[in-house]
């Protein structure tokens, strides 16, 4: 099923519906106020057109903080068990489809692969599930496979971790970095060149912090 089907009457690939777009204002407005929300490279992210986000994950407030960062609606792959009770309706509200990664996820490939068709931005985490400190940063293939099958351009995003209290006495801030679009090459084939690809992207998302600008 196309995703214009999943969502008729709501958001479109180049327009938000009030109910998310105000959302989104709320979520700016709170993580302003309470972390210091500042957004490095926000101008980097394409208009129009597929596109596929990818960022680090670290925590589990991050698909929300990717969509606060990104002025764009986003669909996500997400794994299938978020989808129960009572977190079901928030998933879909933010744009998320399941993915069953035990059955190995091929309806959930053809599924962002129509979603990019469209034009919307497809959100994805390549370590495929949220990561600790000190925990491996090996990224998964799909990101590639996705990118190179729709000839979309991957825009890496770099969330930094949410401030506590202390920390914000101390004048720490929740920082996102946005690089910019890389575009595929869409000969690319084979697992091995897809999971190196895969492994530079990472490479660059968690590099955007030491390249940010001064502020």
């Amino acid at each position: 099923m196309s995703g214009a089907v999943l969502f008729e009457g709501k958001s479109t690939p180049r327009e938000m519906s009030t109910r998310y777009r105000l959302f989104r204002r709320a979520m700016i407005l709170l993580c302003r106020f309470l972390f210091g929300y500042t957004l490095h490279g926000g101008e980097r992210v394409p208009s129009e057109g597929p596109l596929v986000v990818a960022s680090n994950h670290s925590q589990y407030a991050d698909p929300v903080l990717v969509c606060v960062a990104v002025p764009r609606r986003l669909q996500w792959m997400a794994k299938k068990q978020l989808f129960g009770f009572p977190f079901r309706k928030f998933f879909e509200f933010i744009g998320s489809f399941p993915v069953d990664r035990e059955g190995g996820g091929r309806g959930a490939i053809r599924a962002a692969l129509a979603f990019l068709a469209e034009g919307w931005a497809l959100g994805i985490f390549p370590e495929g599930t949220h990561r600790g400190a000190g925990s491996s940063r090996e990224a998964k293939s799909g990101v590639i496979v996705l990118a190179a099958r729709s000839g979309a351009s991957v825009l890496p995003v770099h969330v930094g971790r949410l401030p506590g209290p202390l920390s914000r006495l101390r004048g720490q801030r929740l920082r996102i970095f946005v690089g910019e679009p890389i575009q595929m090459d869409p000969a690319l084939r084979g697992g091995s060149a897809y999971r190196e690809a895969a492994d530079e992207i990472m490479r660059t998302i968690y590099a955007l912090p030491q390249r940010r600008e001064p502020t």
